[in-house]
């Protein structure tokens, strides 16, 4: 039940993403199409680490009461590693972009992702509690 609310979420939360994009990233004069096919492949990229991502928020956001050092520890060897996927994976597709199309494209595009994801952060850091020692 929770997967699928949070496949319908990601689909929602794509399509008003790619409006964004399409708004803010002006493709006159360069391979459109090229750029579309190479930002749907970041897509399902994307949203296969943002599924993680969202499991490990229920997980902790679910789990009652303060946290022991082991449940941190394990905990953050899921979080570090997710951030630095997330790095590198905005990281390939700019580089894809930039050579399908130009380095401003690409530049707009690594912008409009780091804001949204910074934006999706900052919100989600908003409504978890800090975490508690047991």
């Amino acid at each position: 039940q929770i997967k699928s609310e949070m496949e319908l979420m990601q689909d929602a939360f794509g399509y008003e993403k790619k409006e964004v994009i399409t708004e803010f990233v002006d493709l006159t004069g360069v391979n459109a199409n090229a750029f579309w096919e190479i930002y749907n492949e970041y897509e399902i990229a994307r949203k296969k680490l943002g599924k993680e991502k969202m499991d490990l928020l229920y997980r902790y956001t679910t789990h009652k009461g303060a946290v022991s050092n082991t449940q941190a520890e394990n905990l953050m060897k899921r979080v570090i590693p997710l951030r630095k996927n997330y790095d590198k994976l905005v990281e390939k597709y700019y580089k894809k972009v930039k050579k399908a199309t130009n380095p401003l494209i690409a530049a707009q595009f690594y912008q409009i992702e780091h804001y949204i994801d910074d934006g999706i952060n900052f919100t989600i850091l908003e409504m978890v509690d800090f975490i508690q020692d047991k």
